[in-house]
């Protein structure tokens, strides 16, 4: 009888200590503060947990399942506990499921990091040197990389990560600025830096593939999104690119790319500006924007739902701009050139190979200038030039190969061309002030020069057949 309790003890014993061997996890945890609290649960195998608590009122919660999951915890600056304490109060929770890596630092006080991984191959690195900044990341997939840095006060990031292979960056260096960034699809890549004087907003969604976003917010309360539910950049698209650059104070700005192998590029505010407003759809490819608002209380909008489109928009010193660009035919180019003050530019391009070009103003001369450019044909080309104040000019084409040039100074002008047919030209040259100019073109290889200098005058040119000069 003896043997047989021996041997079942020893069985019972070896069964014990089975289990043990197979997790093989490790948990370290250093207090040297007041006040602290750790809590590691350890269920999975091959886990590691790493705790250092200074200060005081320091809180920490480990829990780790699944196999291979790393977490390190710091929440010591080295000041010790009492009055001379400045990383106090701060609160970490790590939750991990699979091979994830997780870094918590928090170096001053007041400090909230929470971390939920389930996958593997996922990382996250959160450092938190200022006071009263929270931190959220949540990773459901595999390979998923997010880094948060926040070293101004009061700030606030939150990332949510799933599919493959998504990676996110954060940096607040000032205070009071939110990030939000939101990754559905794979290799996607994410990138906010918030410095300057803060209260700066940017909301990121990235549910396509192999997209990239960058946004830089400088100055003072910039938006690229709020801190709900709309996004500054959404990206549902493949292979797309967006750039937000905002310095100077209250920007806005927003990129949506719901199609494929589109760029845009928005730069807002410069060495002086303030309140541009900046919006970006491109629901076709290969399409390319690019605005840069300088000045103040400029709007520009491009819609490119057409393939292969370039839109350039340049709003300048002074400001009051708008410019409104809609390209839904195909590799359409547009150019916008606004300075001076309350210069407004509208171009349509709805056929093919059109390209249009509006030049508006200067430093110093130039307001309350209108052109307006509709393209419906095919490889036209259009160019307006206007100085001086209160001109105004439109032009409608249409039909194949026309060409329209218009070039106002001075002031009170007003220029209309009309093409229809093939190859016609028109141009238009206004000095001086108050003239008006009328050019309807309907047939072919038309041509047609008005040239007015002087104040009150008044031109038509009606050309109907083929020929006609």
């Amino acid at each position: 009888m003896q043997r047989i309790l021996l041997a079942s003890a020893s069985a019972l014993a070896f069964l014990a200590a089975v289990p043990a061997l197979a997790q093989n996890n490790g948990s370290t945890v250093t207090q040297t503060g007041t006040d602290a609290t750790a809590t590691v649960t350890q269920s999975g195998s091959s886990a590691s947990s790493t705790v250092t608590q200074g200060g005081d009122n320091n809180a920490a919660t480990v829990t780790q399942a699944g196999n291979g999951a790393e977490s390190i915890v710091l929440q010591d600056n080295g000041t010790g506990g009492g009055s001379n304490a400045s990383d106090d109060n701060n609160s970490a929770t790590v939750d991990q499921t699979g091979d994830a890596y997780s870094r918590v630092r928090q170096y001053n006080d007041n400090a909230d990091a929470q971390v939920t991984q389930n996958g593997d191959g996922n990382s996250s690195d959160i450092l938190q040197t200022g006071d009263n900044d929270d931190a959220t990341v949540d990773q459901q997939g595999t390979d998923l990389t997010s880094t948060i840095a926040q070293s101004g006060n009061s700030n606030d990031a939150n990332v949510s990560q799933s599919g493959d292979t998504n990676q996110s960056g954060i940096i607040q260096s000032s205070g009071s600025n939110v990030a939000i960034v939101t990754q559905e699809g794979s290799l996607n890549e994410s990138s906010i830096l918030q410095n300057g004087l803060g209260l700066n907003t940017a909301n990121v969604e990235q549910t396509g593939e192999d997209n990239e976003s960058q946004v830089t917010q400088g100055g003072i309360a910039n938006d690229a999104g709020d801190d709900a539910t709309v996004r500054g950049v959404f990206q549902s698209g493949d292979r797309n690119s967006s750039r937000i650059s905002q310095s100077g104070g209250l920007q806005d700005a927003a990129v949506r790319q719901t199609g494929d192998d589109n760029d845009s590029q928005i730069t807002q505010g410069g060495s002086l500006g303030a309140a541009h407003y900046a919006d970006v759809d491109q629901s076709g490819s290969g399409n390319e924007s690019v605005i840069t608002q300088a000045g103040a209380l400029s709007d520009a909008l491009v819609d490119q739902s057409g393939d292969d489109n370039s839109s350039s928009v340049n709003q300048g010193l002074l400001g009051s701009h708008l410019a409104d660009v809609d390209q839904s035919g195909n590799a359409n180019s547009s150019t916008v050139t606004q300075y001076g003050w309350s210069q407004a530019a509208y171009v349509e391009q709805v056929g093919d190979g059109n390209a249009s070009s509006i030049d508006q103003g200067t430093a110093l001369n130039g307001s309350d200038q209108y052109a307006s450019v509709a393209q419906s044909g095919d490889d036209g080309q259009s160019t307006i030039i206007q100085r001086g104040q209160d001109q105004r000019a439109e032009l409608t084409q249409g039909g194949v190969s026309n060409e329209s040039f218009i070039d106002q100074s001075g002031s009170d002008h007003l220029a209309e061309v009309t093409q229809d047919g093939t190859d016609n030209y028109s141009s238009v040259i206004q000095s001086g002030g108050g003239s008006t100019a009328d050019v309807t073109q309907t047939s072919d290889l038309n041509n047609s020069w008005v040239n007015q200098s002087g104040n009150g005058h008044s031109a038509t040119v009606v050309q109907g057949s083929a020929g006609a000069m």
